[in-house]
């Protein structure tokens, strides 16, 4: 599936993933943020990158869930956010 980055307008190619049965959720805003209305807004490992290195209040402010920030941090040392 193909969808927009909400920050760069940069294209995105969403994964199916098995094992979920569903689409992955590593660029979806609204997974991270659990915010309601950042529904259906997705954005790039580049924009993600940015935000975690360079805007840490922003991306504090936004990802507040602990649990995720946790899986956030895993995906950008282990490179799956690359």
């Amino acid at each position: 599936m193909e969808k927009k980055c909400f920050k760069c307008k940069k294209k995105i190619i969403l994964k199916y993933v098995l094992s979920k049965k569903g689409y992955s959720l590593k660029n979806n805003w609204d997974y991270w943020t659990e915010n309601p209305k950042h529904e259906n807004k997705f954005i790039c490992n580049s924009c993600l990158l940015d935000l975690y290195y360079n805007d840490k209040g922003k991306y504090l402010e936004e990802v507040k869930n602990n649990k995720k920030r946790r899986i956030f941090t895993a995906y950008v040392y282990n490179k799956t956010i690359s």
